[in-house]
């Protein structure tokens, strides 16, 4: 029997490369969604479940846990991957540092405080006026009620702020000096009396900002964000409306009382609407319909942001390093920070605020027309807050390697912050080395005065006594009359170096070269 021989099929390709062409895209049709499907697969049996201890949350517990059912992470109340701190470091957290990724820096609390953060930026303004024009003048009170009421102009209108207040408590605006309370810790700052209005309402802006790791120096900015709007139409500051909080505060917790105050009805977040709280994203296109340029105000908000961060560094490194000795190398953390913006009627940012522990809430309380409320859940904050702490979490997980070669991940953009050593990571070695090198300690007059044994730290009209004098002005204004923190000895340190007529700089190297 005859074999059958094969038919020669070469020809037919090689005088039909168009159904050659035709055969690989629909190889590729069906190959592509299978293998995008076994990326998938194969991603999602690497990743590993994250344990997040709750423990010490507070806030925060219904989004997180929503997180966990969300990313099929799992809840644990001991060690975990991550660990969730309601309230800022304490020493009877230490342990936890060594076991899990904790969200909070040591000393960041005492930094976003308002006389501190305000004191801090008005120094590194002094010292970099072209990268600190960002922030409202701003007055520390009562140490600076002399400056301020040689600055004060009855024309600008003020606006005051407790240093302990929060959610709005205590803040009022003034333009008259007999209304200053001088007996109490307060921020004044020169109020923006034309800010960018949109509904013809006042707004600020939310943003947040996340640190992962202090060496290297690693900071996100997230893309989303919320707007907080006052609920009374904005007129410039008068005698008849600067009581009106509804008109001039921002703060969700005052304007949440208004009977104007608009909960987000609408079908899409991201869409622009009249909620009292709106998306960023929401905002960008009202900025846009208005002729704002969003990429030039984004770069303004990156510029500001990145400046604020580079004056943190100093005092995060130096705390951590008291914190954990020896161990510091072992601890990872992280944290979110929240940044209150303002735009003014030219579309330039001005940073009203930064908070350590920003709200992650995702309920808000809706009141009803007899005055009660209920407390349900924010659709706008739900989302904004998920992408927030959620790829917060997920990014600090990653290996510090790992996230140097990104350039942001998922809703966070990385951010370019100079880490180079400026003149303040002089004070802090030195305030640390008079201080015992103990975490939040303070000086007193005889640690003041060891400055004296340093050579060229003493002169013919400055002699070892004149420490404890100087000492004991700095301090005089100080709620606690014995103790100088590091706040009031960058003050001394400035006004040591005048009266032994030395370059400060020069002085500062001169001694930690000799530590």
């Amino acid at each position: 029997m005859q074999q059958q021989q094969p038919h020669d099929i070469s020809p037919w390709n090689q005088n039909n490369d168009d159904l050659l062409t035709v055969t690989e895209q629909q190889v590729d049709e069906f190959k592509t969604p299978y293998e995008n499907f076994q990326q998938q697969q194969d991603q999602y049996k690497k990743q590993k479940v994250i344990k997040v201890n709750t423990t010490n949350c507070r806030g925060e517990t219904r989004l997180i846990r929503k997180l966990i059912a969300k990313n099929n992470w799992k809840e644990v109340f001991n060690d975990g991957d991550i660990c969730l701190l309601g309230l800022p470091f304490k020493q009877q957290n230490y342990d936890e540092y060594f076991s899990q990724i904790v969200n909070r820096y040591p000393g960041m609390d005492l930094l976003a405080h308002k006389t501190q953060s305000s004191f801090y930026l008005n120094k590194f303004a002094q010292y970099f006026p072209e990268e600190y024009e960002f922030f409202p003048k701003t007055y520390i009170i009562p140490d600076e009620l002399d400056k301020f009421q040689k600055e004060y102009k009855n024309t600008r209108t003020y606006i005051a702020k407790p240093d302990a207040g929060s959610q709005g408590d205590g803040i009022y605006l003034l333009k008259n000096l007999k209304e200053v309370k001088t007996n109490e810790s307060i921020v004044i700052q020169q109020y923006i009396s034309k800010p960018l209005l949109i509904d013809k309402k006042k707004f600020d802006l939310r943003l947040y900002v996340l640190i992962t790791s202090l060496d290297p120096y690693l900071c996100y900015i997230n893309k989303e964000g919320l707007a907080r709007f006052c609920t009374v139409d904005y007129e410039k500051p008068n005698d008849k409306n600067i009581r009106n909080s509804f008109m001039h505060l921002t703060n969700y917790s005052l304007n949440k009382r208004s009977t104007n105050f608009q909960v987000f009805n609408g079908k899409n977040i991201l869409d622009i609407n009249e909620g009292t709280k709106r998306t960023y994203t929401s905002i960008k296109k009202n900025l846009e319909i208005l002729g704002y340029n969003n990429q030039d105000i984004e770069n303004e908000i990156e510029s500001l942001v990145v400046s604020y961060l580079k004056s943190l560094l100093p005092f995060l490194a130096f705390n951590q390093k008291l914190v954990f000795q020896k161990k510091v190398a072992e601890v990872k953390c992280f944290q979110v920070l929240g940044f209150d913006i303002l735009l003014d009627e030219k579309g330039k940012p001005w940073l009203l605020e930064v908070n350590s522990n920003p709200s992650l809430q995702i309920e808000h309380e809706v009141f009803s027309a007899n005055g009660k409320s209920v407390f349900e859940e924010s659709l706008i904050d739900s989302y904004v807050k998920e992408l927030v702490l959620g790829d917060a979490i997920k990014l600090a997980m990653m290996p510090t390697e790992d996230q140097e070669e990104l350039p942001g991940f998922e809703s966070y953009r990385k951010l370019d912050v100079d880490s180079t050593e400026t003149i303040f990571s002089q004070m802090m070695q030195l305030y640390g080395f008079l201080s015992g090198y103990k975490f939040q300690e303070y000086l007193t007059s005889s640690k003041f005065q060891k400055l004296a044994s340093f050579p060229q730290m003493t002169s013919q009209t400055f002699l070892k006594h004149d420490y404890d004098l100087l000492f004991r002005k700095i301090i005089l204004r100080s709620c606690n009359t014995n103790l100088m923190d590091f706040f009031q000895f960058i003050i001394a340190i400035e006004q040591l170096a005048g009266k032994l007529n030395q370059d400060l700089e020069e002085m500062l190297d001169r001694i930690t070269q000799n530590l």
